[in-house]
């Protein structure tokens, strides 16, 4: 019975593999953090500066200290008093930096990348500014199309990253999204990206393993 279970899940990220190729990015299935870690050092060898996302996602495969060990200048805001100058400045840096690293809170099978943020960082990174961008997906995060990433986000990403940065919404509460008018509602930028965009070279490695929310 795995082996079936194993069969869907490759079918699965195949298709969304090839679809997202069709779209114009760039698109590996590893099957280890190890492979991917590799992949990304590999990419980041003729950069710079690297951009870090608020992504648990990346974090998980150790990359951060690597790059620093490297020699890269890394702006990555996770390490700074949140809403301080300095902070929101890294922010800033990370749409100019050489390269992006990122999630994504859904990828669908039709070979779309869809995020909500609260800031717009990430959003903004991804689409324009850095001269490469990367992003790293769990395969937890492959849905079926657009529909049921919206429904990801809300049911989840969107709850389970209130949680973790103790914000005080109805979503910690009931588990999915409310739609609130909380201040503290994370959920405030919304983006499609339908095809690569003019200017901007978007890589995905699909992980075959759960990683992040």
């Amino acid at each position: 019975m795995d082996q079936f279970v194993d069969n869907h899940r490759k079918i699965r990220i195949e298709t969304a593999v090839e679809s997202l190729k069709k779209h114009g990015f760039e698109a590996e299935f590893l099957g280890s953090r190890e492979e991917a870690a590799k992949f990304i050092m590999k990419m980041a060898e003729d950069c710079r500066s690297v951009g870090i996302a608020g992504t648990h996602t990346v974090r998980a495969l150790g990359v951060v200290p690597a790059l620093e060990q490297a020699g890269k200048t890394i702006y990555d805001h996770w390490k700074l008093q949140p809403g301080s100058p300095e902070e929101l400045e890294c922010r800033r840096n990370q749409m100019k930096a050489d390269m992006f690293l990122a999630s994504a809170n859904a990828v669908t099978m039709t070979g779309e990348i869809v995020n909500r943020d609260g800031c717009g960082n990430r959003i903004n990174s991804m689409t324009f500014g850095p001269k490469k961008v990367l992003l790293v997906v769990g395969v937890n995060k492959i849905v079926t199309d657009l529909e049921a990433a919206f429904t990801r986000v809300e049911e989840v990403a969107a709850p389970i990253r209130a949680m973790s940065l103790n914000r005080k919404t109805p979503c910690v509460k009931t588990g999915y999204c409310m739609d609130c008018d909380s201040p503290e509602r994370i959920c405030r930028v919304t983006s499609i990206i339908h095809r690569k965009p003019m200017f901007t070279d978007i890589t995905l490695i699909i992980l075959d393993e759960n990683l992040g929310y």
